[in-house]
């Protein structure tokens, strides 16, 4: 019976352990995006339209060989494809954080 009981202290003060462990554990922040770099990769008389399409910022090209992908690379977006004359992507899991950049690109280049 005394085993018992001592197994069970060390079984419970494990549980204890890995329940506030999992509670405590941090949510990793995603990096915010730095707007200035984005828009500087985007001149205004090379791209036709830009959408926001099922959480993604659709850009169309009239050329697309004049496009870096590589350094659309080296920011934060995320699932870049580039399929014919548009790149799609995303820089966030948040649809919201997506719309404000898709927002603030297309303001920089209405302007």
């Amino acid at each position: 019976m005394n085993e018992y009981l001592i197994y069970s202290g060390i079984l419970l003060v494990i549980i204890v352990i890995l329940v506030v462990g999992f509670k405590t554990k941090k949510k990793v922040k995603e990096p915010s995006v730095d707007m200035v770099e984005l828009n500087k990769l985007f001149k205004k008389n090379e791209i036709s339209n830009i959408e926001f399409i099922r959480n993604k910022i659709v850009v169309s090209f009239n050329d697309i060989s004049v496009f870096n992908v590589d350094l659309l690379h080296s920011t934060f977006a995320k699932g870049i494809t580039v399929v014919g004359d548009k790149i799609k992507f995303y820089v966030s899991d948040d649809p919201l954080v997506n719309e404000e950049v898709f927002n603030s690109i297309k303001m920089f280049i209405e302007r």
